[in-house]
């Protein structure tokens, strides 16, 4: 019993000394491929994602906060257009250590915008329509420390979103959900302050 107990003690303890932090504040960037499915998918292939900002900050060692902006663009079939998806979420963050690795799980909730772009959609009219609605995150990151304040991430995230809006040069409209689902797999990098 009592070397169970000891065990039980060391883990606690090498576990949370594994995953202190230096800092509390972090600011990211990140690329990566995206796949595009669900109704407002059709005739998209997948394509490229950028996380353009990945902000976080921790209340403790395992809680925090976490905000990301993305956007993906996908080619549309057969056409020289493609759309692009962008998306504002929030949400908590709760982080487990692995070794010298941590793994973030980052569930969220966001707004989704839609654009169409490139010489078939300005031909037809629809470079002026944007289509908007929300979105669900669940994210995933082991991050590993490169030097002091610099860290990798390797970011694993699932996307499952829908329009409810499109506005265009005659107005807007609410419209039926227009569900889109994404598989997201990229790197990227962090600064913690």
């Amino acid at each position: 019993m009592k070397k169970v107990l000891f065990f039980a003690a060391f883990a606690v303890f090498a576990l949370t000394s594994v995953n202190a932090q230096d800092s509390k504040f972090y600011a990211g960037v990140g690329l990566g491929y995206a796949t595009i499915g669900g109704d407002f998918a059709d005739d998209l292939s997948g394509g490229l994602n950028i996380n353009f900002l990945n902000l976080g900050y921790r209340i403790n060692e395992t809680w925090g906060i976490t905000a990301n902006l993305s956007s993906s663009g996908y080619a549309i079939d057969e056409s020289d257009s493609a759309v692009g998806i962008g998306l504002y979420t929030v949400g908590p963050m709760i982080s487990f250590p692995l070794g010298n690795m941590t793994w973030d799980v980052k569930p969220q909730y966001g707004i989704a915008a839609g654009v169409i772009r490139g010489g078939d959609a300005d031909a037809s009219g629809l470079e002026d329509v944007t289509w908007s609605g929300n979105a669900f995150v669940i994210g995933n990151s082991l991050v590993m420390s490169i030097s002091k304040g610099f860290s990798w991430s390797i970011d694993v995230d699932y996307v499952s979103g829908k329009f409810t809006q499109v506005e265009g040069p005659s107005g807007s409209a609410d419209i039926g959900d227009d569900g889109f689902n994404s598989f997201k797999l990229g790197a990227g990098v962090r600064y913690n302050f």
